[in-house]
Parts: C-alpha cells; sequence; structure tokens
C-alpha cells in the first residue's frame, strides 16, 4: 500500500476519532487555534503531537509529557481563560479535583451518559484530560461539546458525583422531589457573565441552573476551617455572583455583577443565591425578591446579609448553638434532608428545604421536627406544658403574659407561619408580617410590649418578659 492510500486512509480514522469536530474547537480552529510552534499553521497537529513518533519518547508522540504540565506550558493555559472560570495553574492545582485522587474518570455511565467515554487509565487523577477532551467530543452526535469536555451540562459531573469514585452522591440528590433544576438543556453558556436575562424567565426564558453556575470545577475545594457566614464556602468560590447596595427599608437595592475572578469582598453565599432569587434577574411570578427581604434596613430579617436586630434575645430561646448576634446562610435552610449532604442541591421537602416547613397559616399541630425549631427552642415556642422558666426565654411568653408563643402554638394550634416570615419583614419588627388569614391585621410596639390585632380575637395589649 503507498503512503498516499495511507494517508487516505488516515483522514476518516482522525474524523472518527475526534467525532470530525477537531477544526471547530479552540485547539483546532485554522484562525485562532493553538500556535506552540509560530513555525506552523493555527490548529495544525503539530503542535502538541511530533510529528515523526521516532523523535519523541511520549506517548501518542506527544512534545511533552502527558501530565497537566503539558496543558500548562504550551503557552495556552499557563494563565486565566477568556471567562476567568479556568484561573490558571495554582488554583486547580490547589482544588478538590487537582489534589483528590478520587478524580479519576470513571468511565461511561448508562443512566447518565452511554456515549461518554471509558475510564481513565490507573495514575491519571487529576489530569485535565479526566473532564477534557484535548480534540473536542462528539460522540452523542449533536455536535461539539462546549468547553471540550467529554459529557454535557451536568453530565459530566453526575457520572463521578454518584457516590463513587466522588464519596458524596449528589445525583441521589437532583433526582429528589424538589431539586434545583440542573436538568435544563442547552440554556447556560460559558460567555452569559453578566447578562442578567440568562437567569430570567423572560425575554429569553433563560432560567436554569446548572452544576456550573454555583460551583467551579477548577477551584471548588473543601474548606480547612469551616467558614462563617457570610463567607462562602470554597466549595463555591470562582463563580459569578451578584452584590448589593441597600437603600431604604423595603427597596430594591443596587446590584453589582461581580464575575467570576472578581475578589470584591464580601464573597458571600447569598451573592451566589441572588443570580437566581433576586430582582437582578426576571424571577417567575409569585417568588419572593429575596435582596428585598434580607436588606438590613428592614426593620427585621433572618441575619444573612447582616446581624440582626433582635440580638438581645435570651440565648436560651435557642438550640444547636444559635444565639441573636449571629448571621447564618441560606444553605442553613435550604439545604439537603440527608444530613450527610450539604447545599441546596434536592430535598424530599418542597423549597429544598432540610426539614419539614408549611407555608400555610391554617391551624395545625406543630412539631419539634419541623425546620422552624432547628434554631428556635421548641420547649419555648410551641409546648403549652413547658414551665415558665423555659417559656419565658421569649419575651412574649409566660410569666409575664399569659397568652404569647406557647400559648398560641401549642394550645391554639396557629403555626409560626401565620404571624411571621421567615425570610424578612419590610415593615414591622420580629419578622411579623400582616395580611394573612388566620394571621395579623396590625401590630405596634413599644419599648415595654405591644398591642397586636389579629383575624382570631379582638386587639390585645402586651408585656415583655424582659427589655428588647
Amino acid at each position: 500500500m503507498g503512503l498516499s492510500a495511507l494517508l487516505v486512509l488516515s483522514a476518516p480514522a482522525l474524523l472518527i476519532g475526534t467525532g470530525g469536530v477537531f477544526s471547530i474547537t479552540k485547539h483546532g480552529d485554522p484562525t485562532t487555534g493553538v500556535q506552540r510552534d509560530p513555525n506552523l499553521p493555527r490548529g495544525e497537529c503539530g503542535q502538541c503531537h511530533v510529528s515523526h513518533a521516532g523523535t519523541s519518547p511520549q506517548p501518542f508522540a506527544l512534545f511533552s509529557a502527558n501530565t497537566n504540565a503539558l496543558c500548562y506550558t504550551s503557552g495556552c493555559h499557563s494563565t486565566s481563560g477568556a471567562q476567568n472560570i479556568y484561573q490558571g495553574p495554582l488554583p486547580y492545582d490547589a482544588s478538590a479535583h487537582g489534589t483528590n485522587s478520587n478524580m479519576m474518570w470513571p468511565g461511561f455511565d448508562a443512566s447518565v451518559d452511554a456515549s461518554a467515554p471509558r475510564a481513565r487509565p490507573s495514575g491519571d487523577w487529576g489530569k485535565c484530560v479526566n473532564c477534557h477532551d484535548p480534540h473536542g467530543y462528539n460522540r452523542d452526535g449533536s455536535g461539539l461539546i462546549p468547553s471540550l469536555v467529554v459529557s454535557r451540562e451536568d453530565k459530566i459531573c453526575i457520572v463521578c458525583h454518584d457516590g463513587s469514585p466522588s464519596t458524596k452522591n449528589i445525583k441521589n440528590e437532583i433526582n429528589k422531589t424538589y431539586r434545583h433544576p440542573i436538568a435544563t438543556s442547552g440554556k447556560h453558556s460559558v460567555a452569559e457573565n453578566g447578562t442578567s436575562s440568562a437567569f430570567g424567565i423572560s425575554a429569553t426564558n433563560n432560567r436554569h441552573a446548572e452544576c456550573v453556575d454555583c460551583h467551579n470545577a477548577h477551584i471548588a475545594k473543601p474548606n480547612t476551617f469551616p467558614p462563617s457566614p457570610p463567607d462562602a464556602s470554597d466549595r463555591i468560590r470562582g463563580v459569578s455572583r451578584v452584590s448589593v447596595t441597600n437603600g431604604a427599608a423595603g427597596s430594591t437595592p443596587i446590584f453589582t455583577y461581580r464575575g467570576p475572578s472578581d475578589t470584591t469582598p464580601p464573597i458571600a453565599e447569598y451573592q451566589v443565591c441572588f443570580k437566581c432569587h433576586s430582582a437582578w434577574t426576571t424571577q417567575p411570578g409569585g417568588q419572593t425578591d429575596l435582596s428585598v427581604r434580607f436588606n438590613n434596613n428592614n426593620p427585621s430579617y433572618h441575619p444573612v446579609e447582616a446581624q440582626g436586630r433582635n440580638i438581645n434575645i435570651n440565648a436560651n430561646a435557642f438550640i444547636n448553638n444559635w444565639d441573636g448576634t449571629k448571621l447564618m446562610y441560606c444553605t442553613d435552610c435550604h439545604t439537603s434532608d440527608d444530613s450527610n449532604i450539604r447545599g441546596p442541591h434536592g430535598s424530599q421537602y418542597q423549597y429544598i428545604l432540610k426539614k419539614a416547613f408549611t407555608a400555610s397559616s391554617g391551624q395545625r399541630t406543630m412539631f419539634s421536627t419541623e425546620l422552624c425549631f432547628e434554631c428556635h427552642r421548641y420547649d419555648t415556642y410551641a409546648n403549652k406544658d413547658a414551665g415558665n422558666t423555659i417559656k419565658g426565654y421569649s419575651r412574649f411568653n409566660p410569666p409575664t403574659f399569659e397568652k404569647g408563643h406557647a400559648f398560641h402554638v401549642g394550645d391554639r394550634r396557629y403555626p409560626c407561619y401565620a404571624c411571621h416570615d421567615s425570610h424578612g419583614s419590610t415593615t414591622r419588627p420580629h419578622l411579623i408580617i400582616t395580611g394573612r388569614n388566620p394571621g395579623i391585621n396590625s401590630y405596634t410596639e413599644t419599648s415595654t410590649g405591644g398591642t397586636c390585632s389579629p383575624t382570631c380575637h379582638s386587639s390585645q395589649t402586651y408585656n415583655i418578659n424582659y427589655s428588647r
């Protein structure tokens, strides 16, 4: 067989091996592709492979050893990428993917992506090629997969994050009844950056929440020491976020988009949430703008952005090491119902909550296993048979006022939701909200107590157990 015949045969083989997409990848594009060697055309195979195998001792006739250093030192990946998602060798080498020996592509999972490649050989842990094919990948028949990865969107994450090799089973979480909608397809773009409509329902109806909207696979890692609110966990650093400058109570803040490499403090967990759960984008009808509810100029709010306004509440009114001075994360409430997994991937409970919560003010019996009592002492707020000492940890309770929290919740069976908003109140202290039925019509407060006009009885004035 002549040389010309060999060349003819080699071209189809190359197309099959790469899915026929190499020339449209960032590596192979003849106009903008790789040019390690200025004497060769851009995108030429010889930019990475020595033309004659006999002149290279490396597998695949590579110009250098087949390690991450080949990518770093080629002049291509020694600095941040165009979108600052990949931020250079040092952050990646310190990341969980760069340091954990479990980080090795396990091979395709037919239940996730049957077209994904086979397992990487032993010793390849931490290598870029676990997730990226330098020639591009198109074996699912739908065209080049963006970013040279070997499986589309969330699939590339779920192949590993299903309990093996990753020890946490996130695949199980995103299959629960209530979950972030990572199954959306074709909505996320690496170049969406500060385009707020990319996260909204209109005008593009592009609302989505892919793994990479909250996690940067090139940076994410466990924290050496647990972070303190509002500081973001290292697991979600290196992604875009939205910071706020608050105005008057109840007002929409000024939003500032922060790109993946923006380290302007604070780097806060709630800022990642605000990409979807604030008026920075177009939210679905009926969804709360949480940037308004958490505004620290409001009369009251759960302390997500800043310390709360009720800091002198008796510490015994709390459990699990909470008190009135501490800040909290969104994920203290919105997280898995599995205590072994952190983060709002999925839950058996509505709103992706760690415990049961009923968004209704209708009369019912509340139980100590419900969400509110993860932080607030059940016996203080809901147990009508508790002693006055325990009830007295709340200002609105015996011994000073007989018909306070424990009476309303434990005896009359009105849930916390009837009188309180779980995120914040733009008009009243203590997360008090009006307009629910059963609920409160009006509320005024004094230094020694207050007056409440509910839907269920006439106006009542009360005194408090201790100063505010």
